[in-house]
């Protein structure tokens, strides 16, 4: 924080002069802060805050910049660094292409499995609306483990929340490194499914390249030939995932965007075509209002049609998890008022809920051309390999999923280098250079279009030692998750583990967990002290978002949250379990 060290040394060198403004300032703020400052032999001032509890952030006193003379001014560049510069758009366009990716071609299956004309969309719109108010639980949440954050005179200022810090304060540091442990799988198994979707879009080069996969004309899984063309790509895009930042791929969230709804497009062009042009009538199964299905298919027994039923939901709710993304995007919102942040999430959820609700009807409805009758859960496998308008889309989604792998595979190795910093005693070394645990550097909190601007980054201790261990975790966890990929047939497996479990805890069960437990910790102490909740009881003075944030109503919707999908996530991974056997 340049611009607030300039200020501090700059008042501690008048501080004779103008001892009395001082007080008479402090005395009128809501929270005074005593300070003491030691000069330094090099004229550096090191500023102990003594009644400051809330270690996360750096509360610097609020007088300081009044008594900064005309001869020293602050520093402008430093300010802008720390400053709040994301806007409703972008923030609307990071969260959209933080959901929206690969699994959005999943979703015509899940439609067909639930029933395309009834059950699937009313599944995935009450699944939107629980993320939504998931995702505004974890944010107020957030508000009461870091209040300083929210205040008006500090909202200017870039936020330091992280969905880590948010667990540390309701459970304790082992629930911040089960955290980190999650989300860093997440993003492995997402890795995982990527490169499964990558060499599925390869099929057609792969075939062209070394011939048909099998002797029969036709490949029943992943053959050798196949894992090798993929491999190929890989090891291209190796050198991406080994930046130490994603400010290179700022550009990705809008292309992947583009991406798939140019696919979208073309699915739906064909699907239409299927159902209603002369041309498929050879391959038509049956007419479209006869091929809709309302609930999942019962002819084969109710046992089935369960079964179907909770394979659906694991791809319906896996494609709205963005929780990871949601609180570094909050600290870069500018103005980040209770009415703009309900704003930004809950158009981003709904707009992303249309796409899909358009994207898996229109693709589970192809499954009337189809030889079974069913969309395979690469919903692009379905179309014939020759088809020139689907290459156009699997050449898009490709290059989309080639861009997105640095993207998963920094936060994945940033969440691991943070473990190895502590573990290893050089903590502070990370903090200044290759990771920050705060929130402003941490590569974790860019896993879409980066909105942080991480040119103030300071040169790490020992930066050759620790971009050789930067580029060696980021070649290990990538070529581990390819060669898991190159083991697993589809990628249905892999939305099973992800949606069926570890997207329920990431997504609903810690977010509710945590808003019940910061919330009632600072609504018991909110006239005593509020050491739980990172500061004394004036500290909330003039924050709205504080007195807006706990509510009883809240956490009983919290409540019913984490006993809603405490018991599903143990169907959906027994039944995860159950489709691997």
């Amino acid at each position: 924080m340049p611009s607030l060290l300039s200020a501090t040394n700059a008042a501690s060198e008048t501080q004779n002069d103008s001892t009395s403004s001082i007080h008479e300032t402090q005395s009128s703020l809501a929270r005074p802060i005593e300070t003491t400052s030691t000069v330094l032999e090099d004229g550096d001032v090191d500023v102990l805050l003594e009644n400051q509890t809330a270690p996360l952030i750096p509360n610097y006193n609020e007088t300081d910049a009044i008594s900064v003379p005309a001869e020293h001014p602050p520093d402008v560049d430093g300010e802008d660094a720390m400053s709040r510069k994301g806007t409703l758009s972008s923030a609307r366009l990071n969260i959209l292409s933080t959901m929206v990716g690969g699994g959005s071609l999943s979703v015509p299956l899940a439609f067909h499995q639930a029933g395309n004309a009834f059950l699937g969309p009313l599944l995935l719109i009450l699944i939107a609306f629980l993320v939504k108010q998931s995702i505004h639980l974890l944010v107020n949440a957030a508000i009461l483990s870091h209040p300083q954050d929210d205040k008006p005179d500090k909202r200017k200022l870039k936020g330091n929340k992280s969905f880590e810090s948010v667990t540390s304060h309701a459970f304790g540091t082992n629930a911040q490194k089960f955290t980190m442990a999650l989300l860093s799988t997440i993003c492995f198994l997402t890795i995982v499914g990527y490169a499964v979707l990558l060499r599925d879009m390869l099929l057609p080069l792969s075939d062209m390249i070394f011939g048909i996969g099998s002797e029969d004309g036709a490949s029943t899984g992943p053959t050798f030939h196949h894992n090798i063309t993929m491999l190929v790509v890989i090891f291209f895009v190796t050198p991406l995932c080994t930046l130490r930042d994603l400010t290179p791929l700022e550009k990705v969230g809008a292309v992947s965007m583009l991406s798939i709804f140019t696919v979208a497009c073309c699915i739906t062009y064909r699907s239409v075509q299927c159902n209603f042009s002369s041309s498929y009538d050879d391959k038509r199964l049956m007419e479209w209002y006869d091929y809709m299905n309302y609930i999942p298919e019962t002819k084969q027994g109710f046992g089935v049609a369960f079964h179907a039923l909770l394979n659906s939901l694991p791809i319906l709710l896996s494609v709205f998890m963005c929780h990871f993304n949601v609180l570094p995007v909050h600290n870069e919102l500018a103005e980040p008022t209770p009415k703009r942040v309900k704003a930004l999430f809950s158009s981003s959820i709904w707009g992303a809920c249309i796409f899909y609700v358009f994207v898996g009807f229109s693709g589970s409805m192809y499954g009337n051309c189809t030889p079974d009758g069913v969309v395979e859960g690469n919903v692009l496998l379905s179309f014939d390999e020759d088809d020139v308008l689907l290459m156009v889309g699997k050449i898009c989604l490709s290059l989309t999923i080639t861009a997105a792998f640095p993207i998963l595979v920094v936060p994945c190795r940033d969440v691991i280098l943070r473990a190895l910093a502590k573990n290893t005693e050089t903590e502070d070394s990370y903090d200044r250079g290759e990771v920050q645990e705060n929130g402003h550097n941490a590569n974790i909190n860019n896993l879409a279009e980066p909105l942080l601007d991480e040119s103030n980054t300071a040169p790490a201790i020992g930066d050759s030692e620790n971009a050789f261990q930067r580029r060696l975790i980021s070649v290990i966890i990538f070529w581990s998750g390819a060669a898991i990929a190159c083991c697993v047939e589809s990628i249905d497996i892999v939305w099973d583990i992800l949606g069926g479990s570890l997207s329920l805890i990431m997504g609903f069960i810690l977010p509710s967990a945590s808003y019940i437990v910061i919330s009632k910790l600072c609504e018991e102490d909110q006239h005593g002290d509020l050491e739980d909740c990172e500061g004394e009881e004036n500290l909330y003075a003039g924050n709205g978002l504080y007195e807006e944030s706990i509510s009883k109503p809240g956490r009983e919707f919290a409540s019913f949250l984490v006993f809603l999908f405490i018991p599903m996530m143990m169907f959906l991974t027994a039944n995860a379990i159950f489709n691997l056997a």
